[in-house]
């Protein structure tokens, strides 16, 4: 591979992962929101069978989860355009052996 084209690659690469991992992180955190306070808001029931206090509360997440998940999205734009401004080279897993001559 030619040295433009690995960087290329690793760029690419780097960004793909950096990607996968902040979009984890954004849905990981919502998930464990949902397990913890789920309660709240009836979550995994049908909207039917809610209180009027679990409408309520499922309202206030579904607009918090909007929020978190435009500002998850807009600031992993953004780090992706920061990537874009760097040269990368993706030293892959590289094992170097010291060679000790006097043996």
């Amino acid at each position: 591979m030619e040295n433009k084209d690995y960087s290329d690659f690793s760029k690419k690469r780097l960004q793909n992962n950096i990607k996968k991992k902040f979009n984890t992180t954004i849905i990981g955190s919502l998930a464990v929101f949902e397990e913890e306070f789920g309660w709240l808001w009836g979550h995994g029931l049908d909207y039917n069978d809610l209180t009027e206090d679990q409408k309520r509360f499922r309202e206030s997440w579904k607009s918090a989860r909007i929020k978190i998940l435009d500002n998850g999205g807009s600031n992993s734009r953004a780090a992706e355009s920061e990537l874009s401004q760097y040269s990368f080279t993706w030293n892959r897993y590289v094992t170097k052996f010291d060679v000790n001559k006097e043996q």
